[in-house]
Protein backbone atom coordinates (compact mmCIF):
# COMPACT_ATOMS: atom_id res chain seq x y z
CA UNK A 1 0.00 0.00 0.00
CA UNK A 2 1.28 3.25 -1.05
CA UNK A 3 1.16 6.60 1.40
CA UNK A 4 1.98 9.83 0.86
CA UNK A 5 2.82 12.43 3.30
CA UNK A 6 3.13 15.62 2.62
CA UNK A 7 5.05 17.33 5.35
CA UNK A 8 5.02 21.41 5.82
CA UNK A 9 6.46 24.05 8.44
CA UNK A 10 9.00 22.77 10.63
CA UNK A 11 8.76 18.98 9.38
CA UNK A 12 11.54 18.98 6.86
CA UNK A 13 14.25 20.27 8.73
CA UNK A 14 13.48 18.21 11.47
CA UNK A 15 13.61 15.22 9.07
CA UNK A 16 16.80 16.55 7.94
CA UNK A 17 18.61 17.36 11.31
CA UNK A 18 17.07 13.45 12.00
CA UNK A 19 18.82 12.20 9.05
CA UNK A 20 21.99 14.13 9.75
CA UNK A 21 22.28 12.45 13.06
CA UNK A 22 21.78 9.05 12.02
CA UNK A 23 24.62 9.70 9.61
CA UNK A 24 26.64 11.20 11.90
CA UNK A 25 26.21 8.50 14.47
CA UNK A 26 27.41 5.54 11.93
CA UNK A 27 24.14 4.64 10.75
CA UNK A 28 24.03 3.11 7.37
CA UNK A 29 21.36 3.30 4.80
CA UNK A 30 19.10 0.07 4.87
CA UNK A 31 16.66 0.05 1.91
CA UNK A 32 13.59 -0.57 1.85
CA UNK A 33 12.85 -2.13 -0.91
CA UNK A 34 13.60 -5.18 -1.67
CA UNK A 35 15.40 -4.58 -5.25
CA UNK A 36 17.84 -2.66 -3.71
CA UNK A 37 20.37 -3.84 -2.16
CA UNK A 38 21.74 -3.21 1.72
CA UNK A 39 24.85 -2.19 0.72
CA UNK A 40 26.85 -0.89 -2.90
CA UNK A 41 28.90 -3.24 -4.60
CA UNK A 42 32.44 -2.53 -5.44
CA UNK A 43 31.62 -1.07 -8.52
CA UNK A 44 28.78 1.46 -6.42
CA UNK A 45 31.53 1.95 -3.35
CA UNK A 46 34.32 3.47 -6.11
CA UNK A 47 31.50 5.80 -7.52
CA UNK A 48 30.53 7.00 -4.44
CA UNK A 49 33.89 7.60 -2.84
CA UNK A 50 34.53 9.36 -6.52
CA UNK A 51 31.97 11.50 -6.28
CA UNK A 52 32.34 12.39 -2.87
CA UNK A 53 35.77 13.25 -3.69
CA UNK A 54 34.86 15.05 -6.97
CA UNK A 55 32.36 17.47 -5.16
CA UNK A 56 34.64 18.04 -2.42
CA UNK A 57 37.43 18.73 -4.60
CA UNK A 58 34.81 21.20 -6.74
CA UNK A 59 34.17 23.03 -3.00
CA UNK A 60 38.28 23.23 -2.43
CA UNK A 61 37.36 20.72 0.41
CA UNK A 62 39.83 17.88 1.02
CA UNK A 63 38.25 14.32 0.53
CA UNK A 64 39.60 13.17 3.65
CA UNK A 65 38.17 16.18 5.20
CA UNK A 66 35.10 14.14 7.51
CA UNK A 67 34.09 17.46 8.80
CA UNK A 68 33.38 18.85 5.10
CA UNK A 69 31.89 15.10 4.34
CA UNK A 70 29.14 15.63 6.85
CA UNK A 71 28.83 19.44 5.49
CA UNK A 72 28.19 18.53 2.15
CA UNK A 73 26.14 15.54 3.18
CA UNK A 74 23.99 18.46 4.83
CA UNK A 75 24.19 20.74 1.97
CA UNK A 76 22.87 17.89 -0.57
CA UNK A 77 19.95 17.10 2.47
CA UNK A 78 18.72 20.81 2.32
CA UNK A 79 19.12 21.63 -1.22
CA UNK A 80 16.97 18.21 -2.24
CA UNK A 81 14.76 17.56 0.88
CA UNK A 82 14.83 14.40 3.07
CA UNK A 83 15.68 11.17 1.09
CA UNK A 84 12.76 8.70 0.63
CA UNK A 85 14.31 5.94 1.20
CA UNK A 86 17.70 4.50 2.57
CA UNK A 87 16.93 5.95 6.22
CA UNK A 88 12.86 4.62 6.37
CA UNK A 89 13.54 3.74 10.39
CA UNK A 90 14.49 7.34 11.30
CA UNK A 91 11.45 8.68 8.64
CA UNK A 92 8.92 6.16 10.51
CA UNK A 93 9.52 7.13 13.75
CA UNK A 94 9.38 11.17 12.96
CA UNK A 95 6.42 10.57 11.23
CA UNK A 96 4.63 8.68 13.07
CA UNK A 97 4.19 5.74 10.71
CA UNK A 98 4.02 2.08 12.51
CA UNK A 99 6.99 0.17 12.00
CA UNK A 100 5.10 -3.39 11.92
CA UNK A 101 3.28 -1.79 8.97
CA UNK A 102 3.96 -3.90 5.60
CA UNK A 103 6.44 -1.40 3.78
CA UNK A 104 6.95 -3.79 0.51
CA UNK A 105 3.93 -4.72 -1.00
CA UNK A 106 4.16 -8.11 -2.57
CA UNK A 107 4.68 -6.83 -6.15
CA UNK A 108 7.40 -4.84 -5.21
CA UNK A 109 9.55 -7.92 -4.02
CA UNK A 110 9.80 -8.84 -7.26
CA UNK A 111 13.78 -8.37 -7.56
CA UNK A 112 14.42 -7.68 -11.56
CA UNK A 113 17.91 -8.90 -12.26
CA UNK A 114 19.63 -5.56 -13.48
CA UNK A 115 20.95 -5.89 -17.16
CA UNK A 116 24.74 -5.07 -17.84
CA UNK A 117 25.83 -2.04 -19.69
CA UNK A 118 26.70 -3.80 -22.68
CA UNK A 119 22.81 -5.20 -22.69
CA UNK A 120 21.33 -1.79 -23.12
CA UNK A 121 23.79 0.97 -24.54
CA UNK A 122 24.65 1.56 -28.27
CA UNK A 123 27.46 2.80 -28.80
CA UNK A 124 28.01 4.91 -32.38
CA UNK A 125 31.03 6.28 -34.13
Amino acid sequence: MWQVIAVIGSIPEALVDALCEAFESGDRPMPDDADRPPSLDDVGERRARAARSGALSAKREAAADTAAARAHFRDNLRFYGPPTAGYADVLRLLLGIDSDRPTTPAVDRFVLPRASAEAYIQWSG
